[in-house]
């Protein structure tokens, strides 16, 4: 065999056995953490649904808690005996079994002592580029149940800690988790994994988690989906030239650009976009900022083709949501 091949096999091994080593490592050596977290989610044409921060802990076995601080203050707490996923938006706590929920939940790979009970591991070499330089050695982690809701896990860990965890879901969603001031080892007592019930909240008590998993680690998921089909229905309406369902999409408060009354707005945009031929809107880029609980600006680069036209800019959407619907505030161009 080639020498210079036969040190690559070797090499190669080295790499992908070290990872499966550093996880095990990393549950039989590490009791208890505390970090700080960045969360983004990413669809499978890398649009970014979700970005969000928080703090967690986490005791062995199976005690864990993630508190999202921003733009949502939501929680998901395991005690151990009982998984706990809180929606501050929607006043609602979802309760299951912990034992219920094994291969349905990527957090008991970090929090649980048993994970090939649940997970079949494999060494991969770095799949995604911006790590390649860190040191990191990559863990997949496939759920051994099937409906988990999720297609697998990917773990990234430095010298025995972890540094990464990366979920893709049964929808190719790409969730991405960085910790950072994280602390090994440190003191934390069962107190500190309590859920305590909000006053006024609606509780869903369930025996079994499989059709939940995917919203877990995701919480919120579905306000930033319903603000990605929101800017794509405003869009696919001005390019369908369905004046009433485009201007549906505008609030009675809406500021128009140049302070006119809002019926003379109405009235201007419906006669210029009939008077256009054919209209193309395509958008791309978009980023969600929450901006409190119900509302947010949407970002993102616009295409506008017509018969006589062909513009791109930058625009803004200052949104809110309003009686279950989301309407523009405020139209912004050029940022």
């Amino acid at each position: 065999m080639n020498k210079l091949l036969f040190t690559f096999l070797i090499l190669s091994f080295n790499v992908f056995a070290d990872g499966i080593s550093d996880l095990n490592a990393f549950v039989n050596n590490v009791s208890s953490m505390s970090s700080e977290f960045s969360q983004v989610v990413l669809d499978k044409k890398g649009l970014k649904l979700q970005d969000v921060e928080g703090v967690m802990l986490f005791k062995r076995p199976n005690k864990f808690r993630w508190d999202y601080l921003k733009p949502y203050q939501n929680q998901i707490i395991s005690d151990g005996d009982r998984l706990y996923m809180y929606d501050q938006d929607l006043r609602q706590v979802s309760i299951n079994p912990i034992a219920k929920v094994g291969g349905s939940t990527p957090l008991l790979i970090i929090a649980g002592k048993n994970i090939e009970k649940y997970f079949t591991l494999k060494n991969i070499e770095d799949q995604f580029g911006a790590e390649a330089n860190q040191n990191i050695k990559w863990v997949e982690a496939i759920p051994k149940e099937e409906g988990a809701g999720f297609i697998k896990v990917i773990l990234g860990l430095t010298e025995n800690t972890l540094s990464a965890m990366k979920i893709v879901d049964a929808f190719e969603h790409i969730t991405t988790i960085s910790f950072k001031n994280a602390k090994y080892n440190v003191s934390l007592v069962d107190n500190d994994f309590l859920f305590k019930l909000p006053n006024g909240v609606d509780v869903v008590q369930n025996s079994a988690t499989s059709s939940n998993s995917s919203a877990i680690l995701n919480p919120n998921k579905n306000k930033d989906a319903e603000l990605i089909a929101f800017v794509n229905d405003w869009a696919n309406a001005w390019s369908a030239k369905d004046i009433d369902l485009y201007l549906s999409k505008y609030a009675q408060d809406f500021k128009t650009p140049n302070g006119d009354a809002l019926p003379l707005w109405q009235a201007s945009r419906r006669q210029k976009i009939s008077s256009q031929g054919k209209i193309v809107l395509e958008i791309e880029d978009v980023k969600l900022t929450m901006k409190a609980e119900n509302s947010a600006r949407i970002q993102f680069k616009q295409k506008y083709t017509s018969d006589k036209l062909t513009e791109m800019k930058n625009k803004s959407l200052l949104v809110k949501k309003i009686d279950s619907y989301w309407l523009i505030q405020e139209e912004i161009s050029g940022k």
